[in-house]
């Protein structure tokens, strides 16, 4: 938004051969940015997803942005919702929590994500994600409200089932 002001206006007072060099030397430093700045300015998220530590450590830098994250499913919550600074309203969302990365039986409540509850309603293999399921996150950083990331989720995907153990499972025993 803001280089369109700045060549409209160098258009103006530039030759044309200096604004040509101007723009092959613009074309080269966009060309050499980091990838993930690359990733962050476009409109699909297909790239590979980003450290949660990444977006929880810096959530202003990525705030307009469609990020991608992939965590350890850890419970439902209530956490993303009703802040009036970040409103996403309990009647339209359901939250949900990943895993901390570096402590898989602790959340990691500093990532709010926010889910319209009509993803879950079009999708029944989303309905039976459970707590250890490996699920892959993609949305926009809508706000950044207590130094933390909240997002609103475009798409969620259960990448790995956790494999369920047959101790979890009455036995002939207990059934009777």
């Amino acid at each position: 938004m803001y280089y369109n002001i700045l060549i409209a206006a160098m258009i103006g007072s530039m030759s044309r051969s200096f604004f040509r060099s101007f723009l092959t030397i613009l074309v080269l430093f966009l060309a050499f940015l980091p990838s993930q700045a690359v990733f962050l300015a476009t409109s699909q998220c297909d790239a590979p997803p980003m450290a949660t530590v990444d977006l929880v450590a810096s959530p202003a830098k990525y705030k307009g942005h469609k990020v991608a994250v992939e965590g350890e499913f850890y419970a439902f919550s209530t956490l993303p919702l009703d802040y009036k600074n970040a409103m996403r309203s309990s009647k339209d969302y359901v939250g949900i929590v990943l895993t901390r990365p570096d402590h898989p039986k602790i959340p990691l409540v500093e990532l709010k994500l926010a889910v319209p509850i009509k993803m879950f309603k079009d999708d029944e293999i989303l309905s039976g994600v459970e707590h250890g399921d490996m699920v892959r996150v993609e949305g926009k950083v809508f706000a950044v409200a207590l130094g933390e990331a909240w997002v609103d989720v475009t798409e969620l995907k259960i990448k790995q089932k956790i494999a369920k153990d047959d101790d979890d499972e009455p036995s002939e025993d207990e059934q009777e």
